[in-house]
């Protein structure tokens, strides 16, 4: 049990430390929760929205500027809805670990080990890469426009002073530092947690067709009585991975589905601040909006694509349990076998607010198509 732990911890352990240290989401109903902490940030993103929109208030008639505004405005909505949603949903949540330390899902051979291994190394290695992507852009944005001009502040916010006086340039850029650092952080520990734990669940359901084609043969009753065992348990396991899934949708459902919208917007924005660009002059302001665009894809793209390899997963259940030898099982295994496939017939998925909208790659691909409508008519409307 202790081994079942330590592995599994694996894949959430940094996160939620950084939950933790915001006053959120506890792992353990013995830790109480930093209220003051948590009032505290959360005031942070308020004052930053409020900021970004009154900039968008004073400035509706200029298009240039709302869209420099929405360059960072949208993302702090979903980070605000992601900090809410883990508040909100702080108790039910707990299962999601339990769950995952359970026996239930312990490896049972060296073959089930090798493949949670598997998933657990795609998990850190995204986490890094996406970890360190995210800071490199974080600290781009706050740098970039300091190379070109030390007075223009690097996110468009309405400014309660004139940021021409040195004590107020520095005091609105310490604000903005700060309140930038931590909500990239709070992006990283939730999108790699979410990938992470979806490719918990790509793991499970590996392990899970193994064993339904492992299932082998019965010819007597002793076999039988095995067998029948062996069906039960594969039922139990796949009605555990359900509930797993359940909860990771319970997590992501809401804030995932506002990062959707949000990213049409940052994608829209950072398109059209792209084609008004020269390289020559601006190659700093350049570098900064492509690299944000490529994290911000990315941030959409590594959720849909666990999700979709879940939908993939466990729609190779059935040829899984077909391919085993049921034709030497009796009447009544046969009946287990068959019930198990109509369950398997519907593919597990991961829904988004709208319940026929899942998180995959069509769902990936309709947000880049979107964007790029949405900047073309911008575009043509303004030329």
């Amino acid at each position: 049990m202790d081994n079942q732990q330590s592995e599994t911890e694996n894949y959430y352990k940094y996160q939620i430390k950084y939950f933790k240290f915001l006053g959120l989401w506890r792992i353990s109903k013995d830790i109480p929760p930093k209220g003051l902490r948590f009032v505290l940030f959360f005031l942070l993103v308020c004052i930053m929205l409020l900021l970004f929109a009154l900039q968008v208030i004073c400035n509706l008639s200029d298009i240039q500027e709302i869209l420099k505004v929405f360059f960072m405005f949208a993302t702090e909505v979903a980070c605000m809805a992601k900090l809410l949603h883990l508040r909100v949903e702080e108790r039910q949540l707990q299962e999601l670990p339990m769950l995952m330390q359970s026996e239930d899902f312990i490896a049972c051979n060296e073959e089930e080990r090798k493949i949670k291994a598997k998933f657990m190394s795609l998990a850190v290695k995204l986490r890094n890469s996406y970890g360190l992507s995210s800071v490199v852009a974080a600290n781009l944005i706050l740098c970039a426009s300091l190379l070109l001009d030390d007075i223009e502040l690097p996110l468009s916010m309405y400014e309660p002073c004139s940021s021409k006086d040195r004590g107020c340039f520095l005091g609105l850029y310490l604000f903005q530092v700060i309140s930038l650092e931590l909500t990239c952080w709070l992006n990283i520990a939730f999108d790699s947690m979410i990938y992470g734990l979806l490719c918990y669940c790509q793991g499970l359901l590996e392990i899970l067709a193994i064993r339904l084609e492992n299932l082998g043969a019965a010819t007597n009753p002793l076999e039988q009585r095995l067998l029948a065992n062996r069906l039960r348990d594969c039922c139990i396991y796949y009605n555990h991975i359900t509930r797993l899934k359940d909860l990771v949708e319970l997590l992501i459902k809401l804030p995932g589905s506002l990062q959707m919208l949000c990213s049409i917007l940052v994608l829209v924005s950072n398109l059209y601040s792209l084609s008004s660009m020269s390289v020559a002059g601006q190659a700093p302001l350049m570098l900064k909006t492509v690299i944000y665009q490529m994290v911000m894809l990315l941030q959409i793209f590594m959720v849909c694509y666990a999700s979709n390899e879940v939908t993939l997963q466990s729609s190779r259940l059935c040829n899984a349990l077909y391919s085993s030898q049921w034709f030497t099982w009796n009447m009544e295994n046969r009946r287990t076998a068959y019930r198990l496939m109509l369950r398997f017939s519907a593919p597990l998925s991961v829904r988004t607010l709208n319940p026929t909208f899942t998180f995959s790659l069509t769902a990936f691909g309709s947000i880049v198509n979107c964007s790029y409508s949405y900047f073309a008519l911008l575009k043509r409307v303004n030329s």
